[in-house]
């Protein structure tokens, strides 16, 4: 399966995969997210940052469709998608991660990442119970392509064993691999390095290197800011819902704003 998007068409013609114009969200007199824009550009690494309750998890929530802004806009291939449900986000071409793993931990490791296909699949009910050979074929085929997507991150010897039994940091992989079980132009990870050790976190480093070589723009929110500032293009740091700078990981490591508010220079 493991599949190539093609987002060249954007950067020819100098359009972000993703726009935050001026977005902004309340909750009661909270002001989670104040007047944000900033763009990610195709086949690029956008690391977000900044300390607990700056904001980061509710911009996820607003691309995503979690939560709807109250004001601003969030374009992604151009397209205004504020106001659209999770599901037609992740047809759409985006997904994400979350910071507690979400897995179905009463399913195989090869179940999870196929259930990941259902926005890509056609089966329907009734085909699924009348067993129609093209829907048998389709089967056959998401099972081919999972088993990919689980070689592509090191786990196709677990395929059958529930979830629950990998150890914690191969859970973070699972969850990796079903969220590009949906074939997406732009993932979203979560703390994904939270709980793992010096070597797994330097091995999440080069899958995310080759998630980007299949043409898949990546948000990612991480307090390891050595993995972040490695392998990130642009950086976004936001402080108390509001943005406080953004640049290369070179420019945001000299900003003294960024320094004192954040990494807690004098």
């Amino acid at each position: 399966m493991i599949f190539m998007n093609d987002q060249k068409e954007n950067a020819k013609n100098n359009c972000p995969l993703l726009q935050i114009d001026s977005v902004y969200k309340a909750f009661g007199g909270v002001q989670a997210s104040c007047d944000i824009s900033f763009d990610v550009d195709s086949n690029i690494v956008l690391g977000l940052i900044g300390p607990n309750g700056a904001g980061k998890t509710t911009l996820f929530n607003l691309i995503t469709g979690v939560y709807a802004a109250d004001k601003g806009r969030i374009l992604f291939d151009q397209m205004d998608i504020c106001g659209k449900k999770i599901n037609e986000l992740v047809e759409l071409g985006i997904t994400r991660t979350f910071q507690n793993v979400e897995l179905f931990n009463s399913m195989t490791v090869l179940e999870n990442v196929m259930l990941g296909q259902h926005v890509i699949t056609k089966c329907s009910f009734l085909g699924a119970v009348f067993r129609i050979p093209w829907i048998i074929k389709e089967e056959k085929k998401a099972r081919n392509d999972a088993m990919e997507l689980l070689s592509f991150v090191g786990l196709d010897k677990f395929a059958e064993k529930k979830s629950s039994d990998l150890p914690f940091g191969w859970q973070r992989l699972l969850e990796i691999a079903r969220a590009l079980a949906s074939m997406p132009k732009l993932l979203l990870l979560d703390e994904p390095a939270a709980g793992l050790n010096a070597v797994e976190t330097a091995q999440l480093g080069e899958l995310i290197g080759k998630i980007l070589n299949l043409g898949v723009s990546i948000i990612l929110v991480e307090h390891d800011m050595s993995l972040t500032m490695n392998i990130s293009d642009k950086i976004v740091v936001l402080n108390h819902g509001k943005m406080l700078a953004q640049g290369t990981p070179r420019e945001i490591q000299s900003n003294e704003a960024v320094m004192t508010a954040y990494l807690g220079r004098e």
